[in-house]
């Protein structure tokens, strides 16, 4: 019996054998169809499939094809992560400024994520986007070790115009930061009925606005180098079962002053 990288090299090292063997997934084809639908020589499908069926992979009878047990489970599971590692290829060196907690998440579903990167040409690429946010929100869910003044004083704004929704999660060593400075007390007393603070350490800043789901991506508290944007399904029910988390455990606020 072949080895276990045996297995996945005989998958990794042709592009035409994955485009063959997942041609069958949930389906049984003859080598016409299968050669019309890959693009491939009819050499080279009697050729893969021979290979595959010598590995049990693939069963046959007449001119029909289809995968084992076996094949398709090997299959779906090698596609699976050929995905994985396309979404890492995507993301890039990013994946190494992902805060902890994304790192509980599928990375499958952040291939369609909104990437605002910090440039030369643009370092305020990332809080211009999320301000863009921010001025229309109608409901707004935080959870934060830290707080830029400009967001909050829009966040405050919305609330007190009477369009926005607000509740937030404060790490308890960021709300001493607001205490000990009037100015950002100001602008926080008009919230401090709607936030919470954590006794403990945040490792996240993220927000939830009016369904998506805002990550800023730093190597370091403080250092921001690109804020992540996505509205999948999944990554919405991630960040609010996290939120809500971090939300059971933490005291209302109080007052500031």
């Amino acid at each position: 019996m072949e080895s276990s990288l045996e297995a996945v090299r005989f998958l990794a090292s042709s592009a035409n054998r994955v485009r063959v063997l997942t041609a069958l997934v949930d389906r049984k084809a003859t080598r016409r169809e299968l050669q019309e639908e890959v693009d491939c020589s009819r050499s080279t499908v009697a050729r893969i499939l021979n290979e595959a069926q010598s590995r049990e992979w693939v069963d046959s009878e007449g001119s029909q094809y289809w995968l084992t047990p076996l094949g398709e489970a090997m299959v779906t599971d090698f596609r699976s992560y050929v995905e994985t590692v396309d979404a890492y290829h995507q993301l890039g060196d990013l994946v190494n400024h992902f805060p902890p907690p994304v790192f509980s998440l599928d990375v499958h579903h952040l291939r369609d994520a909104e990437i605002v990167e910090v440039t030369a040409e643009n370092p305020a690429a990332p809080f211009t986007r999320s301000l863009e946010l921010f001025r229309d929100a109608t409901e707004y869910r935080g959870l934060n070790n830290a707080g830029l003044p400009d967001h909050v004083r829009v966040l405050r704004d919305r609330v007190e115009a009477g369009h926005l929704e607000f509740t937030q999660v404060l790490e308890s060593g960021f709300i001493d930061t607001i205490r000990a400075d009037p100015d950002r007390t100001a602008v926080w007393t008009a919230l401090e009925d709607s936030v919470r603070a954590y006794d403990g350490v945040v490792p996240i800043n993220l927000h939830i606005v009016d369904g998506r789901v805002l990550v800023w991506l730093g190597e370091n508290r403080g250092e921001v180098v690109g804020l992540l944007v996505s509205e999948d399904p999944a990554v919405l029910s991630w960040a609010e079962s996290l939120y809500e988390e971090y939300r059971t455990d933490a005291e209302p606020l109080g007052e500031l002053e």
